[in-house]
């Protein structure tokens, strides 16, 4: 995931943040920053500490100020994440439910179904309109239903 800001201060700061490993690249105006471990940075001979992720929001402290490189998620970006995890949680666990529309629970429906959500909530962060990180929220509720579906279809036709 990567942010651009430009800070009249230092310039443009591209922070960029790998979502498989989590490791964290700076750089101002093209130069990396030189990392002295995971979450601190040397930017002009000062140390940054970078607090937070792409999905919580990002802050780097540096020399007493506070710049924001990524906002945090609204409250209605986290509903939308949290609506397919609660769905496989209370749907997939009770089997007259999964009788009538099957869906996958457990771990294996609680893992699809945060890696599903991770997903369009990066999505509605890049989005800059609410009606625009709304509609791709309800798409993403969709879609991980329907996933949750096909994973539960095939689990019982591998069964049976």
């Amino acid at each position: 995931m990567k942010e651009v800001i430009i800070h009249p201060t230092y310039g443009e700061i591209v922070y960029d943040e790998s979502f498989w490993t989590g490791k964290k690249i700076i750089t101002v105006n093209g130069a990396t920053a030189p990392a002295m471990s995971r979450k601190e940075f040397i930017i002009d001979g000062k140390r940054a500490i970078i607090k937070g992720s792409y999905y919580t929001g990002i802050k780097m402290h540096i020399d007493g100020e506070v710049i924001v490189l990524s906002p945090t998620p609204k409250w209605y970006e986290l509903i939308l994440a949290l609506i397919p995890i609660l769905f496989s949680i209370t749907w997939g666990n009770v089997p007259d439910l999964c009788a009538i529309f099957p869906v996958v629970g457990g771990a294996l429906g609680g893992g699809l179904s945060a890696l599903c959500s991770l997903t369009y909530l990066a999505f509605m962060k890049k989005a800059n309109k609410p009606i625009n990180k709304i509609l791709i929220g309800l798409a993403g509720v969709v879609a991980t239903i329907f996933a949750l579906y096909i994973a539960a279809v095939s689990l019982l036709l591998m069964i049976s």
